[in-house]
This record gives structure tokens, sequence and C-alpha cells, in this order.
């Protein structure tokens, strides 16, 4: 694992046999999370708690498989996994695990966004084409799936969460023939769809692809808008406003697998496929 620190960078020992590194999360600068796989994932997938000296495997829920992680501003860690045939949310407070969420699909919810203890999204892959988008929200109390409004069933991606009334959700949607992802925004009380700039409009370039493969990575920019790598046009990193897109061309040539944003922060990082890491404000 690669850590930040004001004297740089540094590399930092995983436990062994540990081969790919899934998801990261960051309360503060001794309490970060991380999800890791061995060579076959569903032999070995590690929860691993960073305490600002190093990594250790910290138990996950008995007998689940995680999937994805985050950490609610109180430091709760959230997480979905698979148990048996069934799906799972679970929360993590004072060392102790607690089921939030028991779902009866095998599909999974491989997307969650804590923004609270009593703000939570998670979302996954839908159990047929044309079945209801697998879409939940929790208030603190009860869990309530969420309409999704469309003809065809999506699978949610990534949720990148800012606020109550502004949490993106990129999916896609699960359409014979295979269309590019769209975001959609949540401002509290109905969604809007923004889909990606197609080959006809001024920017970017957009081409029916598998959904084999990397799907994009979304990032909020703490201003009302979004930061978008996708396949669909690698050349360049998009950027929403809320309103029109516009193109950045990224340091090198090779797609970004995953961003965040630094919170209360217009910084942005980027990791990418060939080692690299990106910074921009």
């Amino acid at each position: 694992m690669l850590q930040r620190n004001p004297r740089g960078w540094t590399r930092v020992a995983m436990p062994e046999g540990l081969a790919v590194v899934n998801d990261v999360r960051a309360h503060h600068a001794a309490n970060v999370w991380a999800l890791a796989a061995g060579p076959n994932a569903q032999e070995r997938t590690d929860l691993l708690h960073w305490n600002g000296h190093r990594w250790t495997t910290v138990a996950g829920p008995a007998g689940e498989q995680l999937q994805a992680i985050d950490v609610d501003r109180a430091g709760g860690l959230w997480a979905t996994g698979i148990h048996g045939d069934a799906t799972t949310v679970s929360v993590r407070r004072h060392g102790q695990w607690t089921n939030a969420l028991t779902l009866p699909q095998p599909s999974g919810l491989n997307a969650i966004a804590a923004g609270s203890a009593s703000d939570v999204w998670a979302g996954g892959f839908g159990e047929s084409q044309i079945g209801p988008t697998p879409l939940w929200h929790f208030d603190g109390t009860d869990w309530t799936r969420t309409p999704w409004g469309s003809e065809w069933a999506h699978w949610i991606l990534q949720i990148e969460y800012v606020a109550p009334d502004d949490v993106w959700f990129y999916a896609l949607e699960q359409h014979p023939l295979f269309p590019p992802p769209t975001l959609h925004h949540w401002d509290g009380s109905a969604f809007t769809v923004h889909r990606l700039p197609s080959p006809s409009d001024p920017v970017g370039e957009v081409r029916t692809k598998s959904v084999m493969g990397f799907l994009g990575s979304i990032a909020a920019d703490g201003r009302g808008g979004v930061w978008v790598s996708s396949p669909y046009d690698p050349a360049h990193l998009l950027h929403f406003d809320g309103t029109s897109w516009i193109q950045a061309t990224p340091p090198l040539g090779v797609t970004a697998y995953s961003m965040t944003r630094v919170p209360h922060t217009g910084i942005i990082w980027a990791g990418t496929q060939v080692g690299t890491v990106w910074r921009t404000s």
C-alpha cells in the first residue's frame, strides 16, 4: 500500500498473500480501512485496518464475504457482503458488528456510501434486466427501497455522498445493447439523469462496449459537480458542473481507475492503471 504524508510517498507492507486492494476508506490519519483480496477473491478477501503505524487484519461479520465499505462521520464502518444466498449490510461500532440489512438475493450490493449513521445508501446489480434497481436507503431506523424510475434495471457502480440533498450515482443500464454508464443525482426528493457526452456532442467520445472490464469512477468536486473517469473516453477526464460537460487532459494518456476528494476541499486524488497518482485542485 502507498501512503502520502508531509514527507512524501512511502510504501507500507500489507499482510502476506494479498494481491489486490479493492477499497480504501479513511476516517482520520490513524483510522483507515481497506478491503484486499488474494489471487482468488472467493477464497480470500481481508478487511484491513491502519492504526497510523501498520496494517492488520480485522475480523469481518461472521461467514460473510465483504464487497464494499464506507466510514460514516462518527467512525462507524459500514460494509456490504454476501452470506450464502443472501446479501447483507453490516455496521461495526466499538469493535462489534451488527447486521443492518439482509436481502434474500445473491447478486449483492457492490456500492455503499455512509454520510452519517442516519443517512446511508447501498446499491448493486439487479436480479433481472426489467426488475427493480437494487437501491436502498437507511434513515437511522428503517431501510427503504428507493424507486429508480426507469424501464430497465440499472447496475449501481458507485455512490458519491456529499450531503443529504447532494448524492451522485454512477450506474450502468442493464440494457441488452450495453449503453454507456450514466450519472444520476439525488437532490433530497428526486433524481435527475445526466448522460455522458455522446459522439455527436462537442465534448467527449462514447462508443458501445462490453460491460466487462473497467467501467469508470466518479468523485464529487465539492462545488455541486462531479469528475468522471470513463473507459468510453480514456484520453480525457470529464467534468460535469451540474449543467454542462468539459474535458480535461490527464497528465498521462492512461485511465484513472479510482478517484476521491479530500473532504471540505476541491482537491481530487486519482490512482491510475500504471501505478501513477494524480492530484488536482
